[in-house]
């Protein structure tokens, strides 16, 4: 938005930009896989995402997910499996937690998620098992905590009821949408990146920020780990996660102890592992026939399939996303013991799986490259206290999803906010009208309130799929 009249440089530890955004090209004999964030959200009335996604040329592919799950080896795929497997009574329990939880969180919320009306819901200061307590049927409370364990990517003790919440309406149609790119995920990286004139510097990683009231900031940078330098700048957008940020060395004191505070409230890491897995067949279609389903094994895990687009019976791909302590305590074990105990947990359904393995790979997400099971702290910070920790350094911005609610939507909610301060700066000390980041790809047509779903309180959202009548 600033355009030329500023000069960018980009700063990056590693060797390639994305961070959780990740597509793996892997050699001619096998198809490319998704190493980090699985899909993307289109979430009603918060359309920015994807309006950034068309804006770039990117094509979509919607996944369909409705979702099944696996609960001790039982397959449930409609609201009568359900019954049969929790009963009338735990139905109807489900049904009332449902009906409380969509009527405290209705879609014009949640499409705001993680700003400051967040802090007037009667659930962010509640745990999530405090929140589960009220379905009051034990079986029902595992299983609505095993259904959203892969996004929620924690136990319900360690956040709060509200993430929790809005985590399992990722799976409610009136609420959110998920799509992949073709081509691959990273694609939206190597777009922006390829628009991008400015410098990107790879293996460079910051080390230290200097800041001075008579000399500004000043960045403290080694290229390739070795060589060191420092460039006086004037503004500075940090996009590390509260663990990456602890490395920085912050001159300041005064600086240094408000970004320590930032850190300390806003330090919720968790972890994922994503184990892909390709087979000679696609052995589970018949069972499974969406893009992902739910099994009870490592507490909840969620089983993408990713297997080439044309459904032919050749080679299947499959993705788990391993999350919270279940990952955790995985995370010292090797990649061939992760994915035997991955293999071990397949649905015996499914029969020997015998010869059909052909190749597995593990990707760790955790520490500084994990994900915050709880973002934006409780309470939540002011917008501004958010990027700006520090009020005497407006021009020093924090931008994350851990800001907000832990996805890419998150993410750009935070990116906007920081680039529209700054542009609001760069203004004022120039007098030249800056254009809103927003304006730059967003349709202003996307952009209306949601309408509301005809049933929001469908107890998982299978009634009017299956037509079965409560």
């Amino acid at each position: 938005t600033l355009g030329d009249n500023v000069d960018i440089v980009l700063f990056e530890e590693s060797d390639r930009v994305g961070g959780r955004v990740q597509t793996t090209d892997l050699s001619q004999d096998y198809p490319s896989y998704e190493a980090g964030a699985a899909e993307f959200y289109d979430i009603a009335g918060n359309s920015q995402l994807l309006n950034l996604v068309h804006h770039l040329g990117l094509g979509t592919r919607l996944l369909s997910g409705t979702p099944y799950f696996v609960v001790n080896e039982r397959v449930v795929r409609n609201d009568l499996d359900l019954k049969n497997l929790v009963g009338r009574r735990g139905m109807d329990r489900l049904r009332r937690f449902w009906e409380q939880g969509t009527a405290l969180r209705p879609p014009c919320d949640y499409a705001r998620a993680g700003q400051m009306h967040d802090n007037e819901h009667p659930w962010i200061r509640l745990t999530f098992d405090e929140v589960l307590a009220e379905i009051d049927d034990p079986f029902c409370q595992w299983f609505t905590e095993m259904q959203c364990h892969s996004d929620l990517a924690t136990e319900p003790s360690l956040t709060s009821g509200l993430f929790g919440m809005d985590n399992l309406l990722i799976d409610h149609p009136g609420y959110c949408s998920m799509y992949t790119l073709q081509g691959g995920n990273e694609g939206l990286v190597k777009a922006l990146a390829e628009r991008v004139g400015s410098p990107v510097l790879l293996n460079t990683p910051v080390y230290g920020i200097g800041a001075r009231e008579d000399q500004g900031l000043h960045v403290k940078f080694g290229f390739n780990g070795e060589d060191r330098d420092e460039i006086g700048i004037d503004s500075l957008i940090v996009t590390l996660p509260p663990p990456a940020i602890q490395t920085i060395r912050w001159s300041d004191l005064r600086l240094r102890r408000a970004v320590n505070g930032h850190v300390r409230h806003h330090d919720h890491s968790t972890t994922y592992l994503r184990v892909t897995l390709f087979f000679r067949k696609r052995f589970w279609r018949r069972v499974f026939p969406e893009d992902y389903f739910v099994s009870d094994a490592f507490g909840g895990v969620t089983v993408y399939d990713q297997s080439p687009d044309d459904g032919s019976a050749g080679m299947g791909i499959q993705s788990w996303l391993l999350a919270g302590i279940n990952a955790r305590n995985l995370l010292p074990s090797s990649n061939k013991e992760i994915i035997s105990t991955v293999l071990a947990a397949m649905p015996r359904r499914f029969g020997s799986l015998d010869g059909m393995l052909l190749a597995g790979f593990v990707d760790r997400w955790a520490d500084a490259s994990g994900v915050s099971c709880l973002p934006g702290g409780v309470p939540l910070r002011s917008l501004d206290q958010r990027h700006s920790p520090d009020s005497r350094w407006p021009q020093l911005q924090f931008v994350g999803d851990y800001l907000y609610d832990s996805t890419l939507c998150g993410a750009l909610d935070a990116a906007i906010y920081a680039v529209t301060r700054l542009g609001e700066r760069h203004a004022a000390s120039t007098g030249k009208a800056v254009a809103a980041a927003t304006d730059v790809f967003n349709d202003a047509a996307s952009s209306s309130s949601p309408s509301e779903p005809d049933n929001l309180s469908s107890a998982f959202f299978l009634d009017n799929r299956s037509h079965l009548g409560r």
